[in-house]
Formats: C-alpha cells, sequence, structure tokens
C-alpha cells in the first residue's frame, strides 16, 4: 500500500496570504538492508550446532524428535530472515510512495504557483511617466528626474495638475485624474462588470474614482465598496479567481496616494495613481510574486524562488524598485536594483509603491518585448519582488 504524506512534511506555508514553499521535507525513515553475511553465517553456526548436538544426544533422545528439533530451529531461522527481508523491502517500496508524492506535491505547488494574471489595461498618473512609451527614460542613468518641490515640512514631488493642498482632497484629485485617464483609454468600449474591485487608498478617494467613472462611463459598473488592496495577498487571490472563472472575467485593482511630506522619510513624499483591468490571459503577464522576510530565509533564496516562478535562469536585465530598508543582502540578489532606483522619479508613495513598480516593470517589458523585474513594499510586506513576463503564445 502507497503510503500517505504526513502532514507537515512536505506543505507549503501559507504566511500572510502568500504561498511559500516549505524549505526541507522531513525525509522517510529508512530501515537498513539486511546483513546477509552475517545471517547466513548464523545460520551456518546454527546448523552446526544442530549437527553436533544431535550426535552428542542421539543416545539419549529419539533420533525423530531430534529431527523434528532441528527442522523447527532451521524454520524459526529461515522466518527470521525472510521477515527481516520483508520489511526492508516493505519500507524501501513505503520510501518510493512517498517520494512520488512528494514530487507530485511540489510538481502541482510549482503549477499553482507559477499562475499569472494578464495586464489588459493598465493607466499611471504620475509626475513623470504618465504614458507607456516614455518609460525607457526612466531606466536611462542620465535622464532628468522631476523637479522636487519645496514644502514646509520637507521636500515633495507633486503632479502639477493637482492644485488641491496637501491632504485626502489630493487623493482625490489623482483619483479623478485617473478615471478621466482610463476613459479615454477605453474610448467607447463595450460595457465592464469586474468580478471583483481592489482599491488601495481612502474611501474618499474610491468614490471620487467610481462617481468620475459613472459620469463619463456609464457602461462600466463599480462597486459602492471595494475590496482593500493588500499586495501580493490581494494578487494570490485574484489568480485563484481568474484561473477558476470563465475566460472573459475581468478583475479591477487601482488606488491614488498622495504621501505627507515627512523630513523623517529617506525620499521626497511622492503621489501617484494606478490602475489595473486584469483577466486570465494577456500579453503583459503579473506573477504571484514573492515576499521577504529577514531571519526567514536569505533575500538571494527568495529572488532565486522568484527567477524559477517565472522560468528564468538569469535575472532580468532591468528591474524597477524603490529603496527598501531591509536590503542588506542585496548584492546577493544580482538584480539591477542601485542603478535603476526609481525613488527620485516617484518618491516614498506608501501602500502604492508595488501597484506603481509593477505597472512600470509592465510597460518596459511590453516596451522591449523582454522580462522586467521589480521591487517595492507592499501593504503586507516591507519587500516584495517579482519578474513581470510576456506572455509565449506556444504554451
Amino acid at each position: 500500500m502507497c503510503v500517505r504524506l504526513r502532514i507537515g512534511q512536505f506543505a507549503s506555508r501559507h504566511v500572510g496570504g502568500v504561498m511559500k514553499p516549505a524549505v526541507a521535507t522531513t525525509p522517510y525513515p529508512e530501515v537498513s538492508a539486511p546483513a546477509y553475511t552475517r545471517w547466513l553465517l548464523a545460520g551456518a553456526v546454527l546448523l552446526g550446532m544442530l549437527v553436533s548436538g544431535t550426535v552428542a544426544l542421539r543416545s539419549l533422545i529419539e533420533p525423530p524428535l531430534l529431527m523434528l528439533t532441528a527442522i523447527v530451529v532451521v524454520l524459526l531461522w529461515a522466518s527470521a530472515l525472510s521477515l527481516r527481508v520483508l520489511r526492508y523491502r516493505i519500507n524501501r517500496y513505503n520510501a518510493q510512495c512517498y517520494d512520488q508524492a512528494i514530487a507530485f506535491e511540489h510538481q502541482a505547488w510549482w503549477a499553482r504557483h507559477r499562475q499569472k494574471a494578464g495586464l489588459l489595461q493598465s493607466v499611471l498618473v504620475s509626475p513623470v511617466c504618465a504614458q507607456p512609451e516614455q518609460v525607457t527614460a526612466l531606466f536611462e542613468a542620465d535622464a532628468a528626474p522631476p523637479v522636487v518641490s519645496p514644502s514646509l515640512q520637507a521636500p515633495a514631488i507633486r503632479l502639477a495638475q493637482v492644485l488641491s493642498p496637501e491632504g485626502s482632497a489630493r487623493e482625490c484629485e489623482l483619483a479623478v485624474l485617473l478615471a478621466l485617464k482610463w476613459q479615454a483609454l477605453r474610448d467607447g468600449a463595450q460595457a465592464l462588470q469586474p468580478l471583483s474591485c481592489y482599491w488601495q487608498g481612502s474611501a474618499a478617494g474610491w468614490q471620487a474614482f467610481r462617481e468620475q467613472v459613472a459620469l463619463g462611463s456609464p457602461e462600466v459598473i463599480l462597486p459602492e465598496e471595494p475590496l482593500s488592496w493588500e499586495g501580493l495577498q490581494s494578487l494570490d487571490v485574484i489568480i485563484d479567481h481568474l484561473h477558476a472563472a470563465p475566460a472573459g472575467t475581468r478583475i479591477l485593482c487601482a488606488g491614488s496616494q498622495s504621501t505627507v511630506p515627512d523630513s523623517a522619510q529617506r525620499m521626497p513624499a511622492g503621489e501617484a495613481a494606478v490602475l489595473w483591468v486584469l483577466g486570465k490571459t494577456g500579453l503583459v503577464m503579473l506573477p504571484r510574486g514573492e515576499w521577504f522576510a529577514g531571519g526567514a530565509e536569505s533575500l538571494a533564496a527568495v529572488a532565486e524562488r522568484a527567477l524559477e516562478q517565472s522560468e528564468m535562469r538569469a535575472p532580468a536585465a532591468a528591474c524597477a524598485s524603490l529603496s527598501q530598508p531591509g536590503e542588506q543582502d542585496e548584492p546577493a540578489l544580482l538584480w539591477r536594483v542601485k542603478a535603476q532606483r526609481q525613488d527620485a522619479n516617484f518618491g516614498a508613495l506608501g501602500g502604492l509603491e508595488a501597484l506603481v513598480m509593477q505597472t512600470v516593470a509592465a510597460w518596459y517589458a511590453e516596451q522591449h518585448g523582454t522580462p522586467c523585474a521589480w521591487l517595492a513594499s507592499d501593504p503586507d510586506h516591507a519587500l516584495t519582488l517579482g519578474i513581470v513576463t510576456l506572455d509565449d503564445p506556444n504554451n
């Protein structure tokens, strides 16, 4: 009978809503092979003792009884050897079944972990890179960053079209600009009722976005209250839903952020608004991504798993990233992180970081026809990373 995996011997850990593979599996307890030489030697010694005993006691004990005793002893020895061999063979068979079960679980986990979402539409409102064709300049060393606006509190990177004072009013205005830009991109496209909608930002920002969409695109039906965007945790759930739903299913993810200037921040305060329309397939594919927690495993191991997730042998040539406080293992990452930092272009974006960096990576991948990595924080994790790829039509 094939053995069943014991709980905990091979299991995917589900921490913070994001699947991570078990670091190691408990090996099946092995039984050593029978020492046949010793068993045969013991049998020969036993047989010799039986012969000697039969000769010495034949005058005292009836020969038939001596013969019966010898046969019983030999049968016991043979039975003991047979049981030992049987135990070893059963152990090997169970170990083989165990290995096959582990391999099956491993393949099934990677099959799910490699599932992706197709980025069908993407909109980015920011002081830089408002159009996909502008993304290349962000990765050029001599590109001029946006002007940092002086503030009473601290420096900030601000969008000139937003005139509201600091605070939630700017996020609402960014949300309206996001809706207007999305409407121009749709340009009379067919009706859209997403399976679910995710929002990163304030409730007021969502209402401003929703009202503007209803005003300019009444064929788009959005809920009064969206789901809260939780970074990779939400993306993980979205990919599950898309792969279980009909082919035409759409999910909307959006958000707006205007970070309040703070002198304690490493970067100037930034602001942006972003929108995705996701489907099961598309030209640009977003993976589930990986996250790094200090002390659990090395950043290099997480980066290696991100490569394996995207079925790549070497790191992507480009990486859209923002500085993170916990990247002490960055040299082991082997990604072009420092050389392509986007701090000066976007500033601090709070919970919108990963959405913006993934959008930049997606635009770069689409413009250059090559995978692009991304690295940022999200609402649930201090450091997340992944690689945006292009869909392979042969798959």
